[in-house]
């Protein structure tokens, strides 16, 4: 089962989005998984490739067996509403989708 989790971030902040995989209060143990990929589009449905904002490689935040994996944000998205999802290939070489939601980018008053 995919979660769904909406995210909200400010303009230009690159503070790694981090989340940790569990599955009936277990921890998920995916230090056998790669591939690890954020995808973010402008479109909740893409077709294909041709919205695509921003992907951003997935790392495992230790060695995989607690579960918790991060990415990086560019900090370059422009303020608006967008779509992602979180994907990788599992122990079986499976891709499996595991997170999605809204991917909300909002203006900050800081120009730096």
């Amino acid at each position: 089962m995919t979660a769904t989790i909406n995210i909200e971030k400010k303009r230009g902040d690159t503070r790694r989005h981090s989340f940790k995989l569990s599955s009936d209060a277990s921890v998920v143990d995916i230090s056998g998984w790669t591939a690890f990929s954020m995808a973010i589009h402008s479109i909740k449905k893409p077709e294909d490739d041709t919205t695509l904002v921003e992907e951003i490689d997935g790392t495992l935040a230790t060695d995989g067996t607690d579960g918790r994996v991060f990415f990086v944000p560019s900090g370059s998205i422009a303020v608006g509403k967008y779509f992602y999802d979180i994907q990788a290939i599992d122990s079986n070489s499976e891709k499996i989708t595991f997170i999605e939601g809204e991917y909300s980018v909002l203006q900050d008053r800081n120009k730096r």
